[in-house]
């Protein structure tokens, strides 16, 4: 015997969770990221090759 398949309704809700999971970690690396991009030195900024002034068009444009 087999166990019976889930019905349309679980299959979405656990799709949906699922996204919102994936979703929801990304913000949280998304937020690290830009918390340590902002507390960089001017030196280690410079190092890649943008200026303190720009971090923020960075993590702007980034955000998508």
């Amino acid at each position: 015997m087999t166990a019976p398949k889930p019905s349309t309704f679980h299959q979405r809700l656990m799709h949906a969770l699922h996204d919102w999971r994936r979703r929801a970690a990304q913000r949280r690396r998304s937020r690290a990221d830009s918390q340590h991009l902002a507390g960089m030195s001017d030196h280690d900024l410079r190092d890649l090759g943008i200026g303190r002034s720009e971090v923020r068009e960075v993590i702007d444009r980034n955000r998508c």
